[in-house]
């Protein structure tokens, strides 16, 4: 006997790449009473639930169907993000004002949104409160994106001074755990001495 057989997306889908086109015909040898059909499925490091797809049969030669779909189940096997700010240095400018952008970063995608709030914080030595301006809020990283960035306003000044550094401080991770909580923005001073 024989019967044709296709692949079709559940919460697994093919435009996702969880697995691969399959369809054709299945063959069944007399005095048989089983075959096999194979699905390819990809593996990925993205934090999801688990997932499925369906068989389908139709057009059975010499026998009749009874049960036409089969449903393929995809354990997810990847752990839930962690979170990670990266350090950045700027140069503080004698005017005007200077981005410092920090990188937020996911050890692996998930589809789930996950947020994480922060804060600046004053460094060493204590960052004058016009050198930089106060940033606070909740971050948010879409599903199936790795990193976003929080942006810290720098003001420029033409104050003899050392270099600075703050801080931005991270808490709260919905969706995922932190790793590194602190990244640190250095503020190099472009004010040359006198001797």
């Amino acid at each position: 006997m024989s019967v044709d057989y296709l692949a079709t997306d559940g919460t697994a889908t093919l435009a996702n790449n969880d697995y691969q086109p399959a369809s054709g015909t299945i063959s069944i040898p007399p005095k048989t009473l089983t075959g096999t059909i194979t699905v390819v499925v990809n593996g990925d490091t993205k934090f999801e639930p688990n997932e499925d797809f369906i068989v389908k049969l139709t057009s059975a030669t010499n026998a009749t169907i009874t049960d036409f779909e089969g449903t393929g189940t995809i354990s997810n096997d990847d752990g839930q993000p962690s979170i990670s700010i990266d350090d950045v240095k700027v140069v503080e400018g004698n005017g005007g004002t200077t981005n410092a952008v920090f990188t937020v970063s996911l050890t692996n995608t998930s589809d789930q949104k996950v947020s994480v709030d922060y804060q600046t914080v004053d460094g060493r030595p204590p960052s004058p409160t016009t050198t930089t301006q106060p940033t606070g809020g909740t971050l948010s990283i879409p599903p199936k994106t790795s990193t976003a960035t929080i942006t810290v306003v720098v003001n420029g000044d033409t104050k003899n001074e050392d270099n600075e550094d703050f801080s931005v401080v991270l808490s709260g991770a919905v969706n995922a755990t932190i790793q590194d909580n602190q990244g640190t923005g250095t503020i190099s001073n472009t004010t040359t001495r006198s001797r």
